[in-house]
């Protein structure tokens, strides 16, 4: 809340779709709990909500860049969702999903929108959130199966090993790393796309750290790689 300035309050959702009805469930840091009434509430719009239908992997959700924020604050899913806590500007981020499962971080401001570099920093935090879910996940399924867990099959089931593969760089990152690629230093990057030479130094020891390549060059090689084979 203090690194966002989310005034309106963070909360972590998670919509469960494994039952005959959706079930939804709110964990939040500011404002007071959510109640069973205004869960449920929520869970009846949830799949109405813009973000939710936009939610990435990779990238945080502002909602007014999704819809015309004025406008959303007079619809019934921002009443259910936002309005009992004056949430009047929403960013989302997913964490898990799933068939029956849907996770997500939704941060709240009252009287000002979220800027660029806010987005940013919640994509920072998303990444490995969602990679160590998505590892649980897949080790909890594989479990089940060594168990002999009737429910589970060893058809489809994602091996726990190959979610370790999967890094892809945020959209700021692969920004970064494309013009340090083609040789630009980190003084011109920051002039480029209109951010701190200590932001860009950031991004690049972020996709060295998560890539498990070390400088520049064997980093671009990689990316290199990454774009060719789609």
């Amino acid at each position: 809340m203090e690194a966002l300035r989310a005034e309106a309050g963070i909360g972590v959702t998670r919509i469960d779709r494994s039952g005959p009805s959706v079930g939804i469930s709110v964990e939040t840091a500011g404002p007071g709990p959510v109640s069973d009434e205004l869960a449920g509430q929520a869970a009846e719009v949830a799949d109405q909500h813009p973000a939710l239908l936009s939610l990435s992997p990779t990238e945080a959700v502002r909602v007014s860049d999704l819809v015309v924020i004025k406008d959303f604050w007079h619809t019934e899913v921002y009443e259910r969702m936002h309005g009992y806590l004056d949430g009047r500007y929403p960013m989302a981020m997913l964490l898990h999903a799933s068939p029956t499962e849907v996770m997500f971080i939704g941060a709240h401001r009252s009287s000002s929108d979220f800027a660029d570099e806010d987005v940013e920093a919640l994509e920072l935090i998303q990444r490995p959130l969602a990679a160590a879910l998505a590892f649980r996940a897949a080790l909890d399924a594989t479990t089940a199966v060594l168990r002999g867990d009737p429910s589970e099959s060893l058809v489809g089931l994602v091996p726990a090993a190959a979610l370790c593969a999967e890094y892809r760089p945020t959209r700021r990152e692969a920004e970064v790393l494309t013009l340090a690629a083609a040789g630009w230093t980190n003084v011109r990057i920051a002039r480029q796309l209109g951010i701190a030479e200590r932001t860009v130094r950031k991004h690049l020891s972020s996709v060295y750290e998560q890539s498990g390549r070390s400088g520049r060059a064997a980093a671009a090689a990689w990316w290199a790689g990454v774009q060719e084979n789609g």
